[in-house]
């Protein structure tokens, strides 16, 4: 006889409803338990092991796009090439260049430098740096290009001391970057904010953000970096990953207690020191964005390289980690944005020296569970997310089931308990475990029954499954009622989603003024060759130069290609991970910035590549039209 759960597997390969939500879940590694706690929650179907044939809704990868094979459609929840935009050294590129076009609306980021490529810079901007400051010297941090966990990282006082401190090798490159001395604290310690943005799409933009986080503590009292306390590890640095295997760390299952906190339990503590929390929470938001329009340009040139436009492909989603620090007066500096931040909801306690126990984390669940569901649910078409919010109504139905069973199983009274144990003495143990047996058995088809009904009942859904195509705003679920008579409870027991749209709406028009790299990468973009995947090479460059009419402004062919010769060797030095022949988006930026300098010179670094742009677009939009 086969068993109830076998024979719901084999019940749910066989009936598959055509709205019913797909996932596919071969490549999500580490994050398999919460999904998978959504899958339970949505009533969504999940294959383990991938499902190539006729492939799913939905490809939940743990780190990149390319963990699973190229899926035809559905949606990936990871944008190729978010790995490396989010990088160390690219992050901080972004960031630079809009700091240099928007000063006073990217000062949220600390000064940063690429070694060893920029040794040189780093040391003279130290040199004056430290010239003004008497009682403190700037402190500097360096953290290695590919690292993670806060592997490798190291304080610095004077920039000379990187050679000795860490040796350099051919090939490897670093961040330094100004340490934030002066930060907020609570309870004398340091601490940093994980806020998750998820990332819906790029055409047309759209994102939001979680409006619970996590708030993680470092473990020794905090005091301004000195020489000996430089090397304090524990005290400067507030990665989890490192400050777990600290003795002091401290598990609390209370939100305001602990090394790990909830981000709405520290946002009461600064109300309760008498600041104004909706403000630092405004002003994160706005950090989200500002980063967000800096790093999107280079994920659509990422995008356009990998997918080929107009052929059947998948769309993708994503959910981002930003590490945001909060300065003594409550400003709010990005510290770094994390392609893939740790969705596990475990947490790691040693129970003897040397012995670690992974155990539940309530923290951990209550904010990165509604978070993985509610994305879920975002990214779902109208009829699919109709779908599962009618499957997670009648799941409330059978839970209440579930729990009124519970109940009469579990309210046993005293007199209840000493009949069990007087049958026990009395040798009567057989009659209590096969009591206990039944029980557990009922409990367990229960469950399967609970699924099976749900299955079974998708056909009759699906007269009640359409929904016009205008119709992707919140959606309604009167119809629910029409198969759920307590509709109106089962519609109070569904939580509100933990996501905030943060654009289009409310933050466009602060937004759209930012747009200008957008408007390079289209440039870029346009002008790829037929192998577009290597980057723009230098037959490429010159047809860009020729299209736009630079030579009438004085530029020849000759600079033009020693433009491009210098461009392309200077990026391979900057990183040495991603040289080629070609001309990455970013030395294509660079080659704009010098192109505007000589054809638009103008007082400002953004007026002149307003003046470049708006030329260079007139021109290729001309040069279309002849055509």
């Amino acid at each position: 006889m086969s068993s109830p759960r076998r024979e719901r597997t084999r019940f749910m390969k066989r009936h598959v409803s055509k709205h019913a939500v797909t996932i596919d879940t071969s490549k999500a590694k580490s994050n398999a338990d919460v999904v998978r706690l959504c899958v339970k929650e949505l009533g969504l179907v999940e294959f383990p092991l991938g499902r190539k044939e006729l492939g799913c809704d939905i490809y939940w990868n743990e780190f990149h796009y390319n963990d699973n094979h190229a899926p035809m459609g559905g949606r990936v929840n990871k944008f190729p090439g978010m790995v490396e935009v989010c990088s160390k050294m690219t992050l901080s590129r972004c960031l630079d260049i809009m700091r240099d076009l928007y000063p006073e609306d990217y000062d949220f980021y600390p000064r940063t430098w690429y070694l060893p490529a920029q040794y040189e810079d780093f040391c003279k901007e130290a040199e004056v740096k430290n010239a003004k400051k008497r009682k403190f010297k700037q402190t500097y941090i360096v953290k290695p290009y590919g690292g993670s966990s806060g592997e490798g990282i190291f304080l610095l006082k004077e920039p000379k001391d990187y050679i000795s401190s860490y040796p350099s090798k051919r090939g490897t490159c670093h961040v330094a970057q100004e340490y934030v001395s002066n930060v907020y604290l609570i309870d004398d310690f340091k601490f940093d904010f994980r806020i998750y943005v998820v990332l819906k799409s790029l055409e047309p933009l759209e994102f939001h953000i979680c409006k619970e986080g996590l708030a993680r503590f470092s473990t020794v009292p905090y005091k301004r970096p000195t020489k000996k306390n430089i090397h304090e590890s524990f005290m400067h640095l507030t990665n989890y990953s490192l400050n777990k295997r600290s003795k002091d760390f401290c598990h609390s299952e209370e939100e305001d207690e602990g090394s790990k906190r909830t981000l709405s339990s520290v946002m009461r503590r600064i109300d309760m020191d008498g600041q104004d929390s909706r403000e630092v929470w405004e002003n994160i938001e706005l950090v989200v964005c500002k980063t967000i329009m800096a790093i999107v340009p280079e994920v659509k040139v990422v995008v356009h390289k990998t997918i080929t436009p107009g052929k059947t492909g998948p769309s993708f989603f994503q959910i981002l980690g930003f590490d945001i620090l909060l300065m003594d007066d409550l400003k709010p500096i990005l510290l770094e944005v994390n392609s893939s931040p740790s969705l596990s909801m475990d947490s790691e306690e040693e129970v003897s020296p040397g012995v670690p126990k992974y155990v539940r984390s309530p923290k951990d669940e209550e904010v990165k569970f509604p978070l993985v569901r509610d994305t879920i649910l975002l990214v779902l078409s109208p009829n699919k997310r109709k779908h599962c919010e009618k499957k997670r109504r009648k799941r409330l139905m059978h839970l209440k089931k579930l729990m009124s069973c519970n109940e009469s199983v579990l309210s046993r009274t005293s007199s209840d308990v000493t009949t069990c144990v007087q049958m026990y003495e009395d040798g009567g143990e057989e009659n209590v475990e096969e009591e206990d047996e039944e029980v557990n058995q009922q409990m367990s088809e229960l469950h399967v029954h609970m699924d099976l009904d749900c299955a079974t009942n998708e056909m009759e859904e699906e007269k009640f499954e359409t929904v016009p195509p205008d119709s992707d705003h919140k959606l309604q679920t009167q119809e629910g009622d029409l198969h759920n008579p307590d509709g109106d409870h089962e519609e109070a027991l569904l939580e509100e989603s933990c996501l905030k749209q943060l654009y289009p709406d409310p933050y466009q028009e602060e937004c759209d003024q930012f747009h200008i790299l957008g408007r390079v990468a289209k440039l870029y973009m346009n002008s790829l060759g037929v192998r577009k995947s290597a980057g723009m090479s230098s037959s490429s460059f010159r047809t860009f130069i020729r299209k736009c009419e630079f030579g009438k402004k004085g530029l020849t062919s000759a600079s033009v290609d020693i433009m491009y010769l210098d461009l392309q060797r200077r990026w391979d030095n900057m990183n040495p991970d991603l040289s080629g022949l070609t001309l990455s988006f970013q030395a294509f930026l660079d080659a704009c910035f010098e192109i505007s300098k000589i054809c638009f010179p103008a007082a400002t670094k953004l007026e002149m590549l307003e003046n470049f742009v708006g030329h260079c677009e007139s021109h290729l939009c001309l040069r279309e039209n002849e055509d």
